[in-house]
């Protein structure tokens, strides 16, 4: 199949349009070649072609494996939605985790850092 190159039209805003030096495009200069693959063929071949597109076609658990389709009974665009419930519940769960997190002086004072990790912790 041959390639398109589209032809732009560049435009200089400051000046008027009908003064341009290059008319504005009014063909197409180059036209994508048309599929004609398919005209010569029966409605018969057509739909046998088809039924073996359709039996060769991966099936639903075949697609869950490769990630194409997530598993589940819901709808993809519910889908959509879940996944990001899910992860905005995550990120509330985390942030409340912070929050609740005790200061370093306290974990010095039980021993669990030392002043020096504290210390390196501040210049991060």
């Amino acid at each position: 199949m041959a390639s398109i190159t589209p032809k732009v039209l560049e435009i200089d805003p400051t000046k008027d349009l009908a003064s341009t030096e290059t008319p504005p495009p009014t063909a197409v200069e180059e036209v994508a070649p048309i599929d004609t693959s398919d005209i010569g063929i029966s409605e018969i071949e057509k739909t046998r072609k088809l039924e073996k597109l359709l039996a060769d076609r991966p099936d639903k658990t075949e697609l869950i494996e490769k990630n194409v389709l997530k598993p589940g009974n819901l709808d993809p665009s519910l889908q959509a939605k879940q996944a990001e419930l899910s992860k905005n519940q995550l990120e509330d769960k985390l942030n409340a985790a912070l929050a609740h997190r005790p200061e370093p002086e306290k974990l010095v004072k039980e021993g669990i850092l030392t002043e020096e990790e504290t210390a390196a912790l501040k210049t991060h």
